[in-house]
């Protein structure tokens, strides 16, 4: 097990992850890291139900124990990850059986030692910029796991350093470790928001087919950059937002073909290929042969 314990605060905090709260600035400070603790360790008013001005991250990576928050037990099977925010009652060590968890426990304070006393939710929105929203329950994959594991012992060997720039390299840790639940323990329920912008602009690619859509125009409907809605999109639906449009386009010229005197060109045009010859190149890309030939067997 490692274990940093902080024994003397700072005389001058790093700056790098302070916030700004109702109009006060509040600077991280490290007061307690853990790496593989299989036994619980600390003050006996510890070892039940609790709460105080602290914030606890904490990685369960074995065992089956349970904790509690506001006097409800959960089970801790591994890859639970429990964020615990000032003032919320909460109990790690009462039901520990034969649990090994990771944790670091931090507070923000003014600096006239006024602590913040925000959810975690709203800690992690003031970093960002952008309301987030969590998971009551969140349990880790094994590979994302080790990597908040990975993280918590990175910051634990960095305050343990006798560098001085050590709590600077733990505020920059914190500030990882920040970025890991941003990315990986966002609610279902904004997991869906997103999936459902993307879908919403691939309904409109199937309305407006025939229009000359932009990337920039679909990320704007999107609410994101051009760069991350292509990549995005691609990765949802297995193509390219303009390859879909291309389909779309094809699979009406098809129609029309089977079901109309127009002429090619006229079909062309109606299905937003301002080209003849580019739609017959990319008819035959697709189908396999020309849209006449096409015609003549359908």
């Amino acid at each position: 097990m490692k274990r940093f314990v902080q024994i003397k605060k700072p005389q001058i905090s790093p700056q790098i992850s302070s916030i700004v709260h109702e109009t006060i600035q509040y600077s991280p400070i490290i007061l307690h890291a853990t790496v593989d603790q299989a036994q619980p360790v600390g003050h006996k008013r510890t070892f039940v139900e609790h709460a105080h001005d602290l914030y606890h991250i904490a990685i369960y990576t074995k065992g089956d124990g349970e904790y509690s928050v506001e006097g409800r037990y959960h089970p801790a099977p591994p890859g639970t990850c429990v964020l615990i925010h000032p003032g919320q009652r909460h109990d790690f060590a009462s039901h520990w059986r034969d649990s090994v968890y990771s944790e670091i426990t931090f507070a923000y304070e003014s600096p006239e030692a006024k602590p913040l006393c925000i959810s975690f939710e709203e800690l992690l929105s003031l970093h960002t910029g952008v309301d987030i929203s969590l998971l009551d329950n969140i349990v880790l994959p094994m590979d994302q796991m080790y990597v908040l594991r990975n993280l918590l012992m990175m910051a634990t060997d960095h305050l343990n350093s006798a560098d001085p720039l050590s709590q600077y390299h733990g505020q920059h840790d914190l500030t990882m470790i920040f970025n890991f639940l941003i990315g990986t323990a966002i609610s279902a329920e904004q997991k869906m928001f997103s999936q459902t912008r993307f879908e919403r602009a691939k309904g409109y690619i199937e309305e407006h087919y025939f229009e000359q859509i932009s990337i920039d125009e679909l990320a704007k409907m999107a609410g994101v950059s051009k760069g991350y809605f292509f990549r995005k999109f691609k990765k949802q639906f297995g193509i390219s937002p303009l390859a879909h449009r291309q389909l779309i386009r094809i699979e009406a010229a098809k129609t029309l073909l089977k079901t109309t005197t127009l002429r090619c060109n006229e079909i062309a045009w109606q299905v937003g290929f301002s080209d003849v010859y580019f739609f017959h190149r990319i008819f035959k890309k697709h189908i396999g042969i020309t849209p006449i030939q096409f015609r003549k067997t359908n």
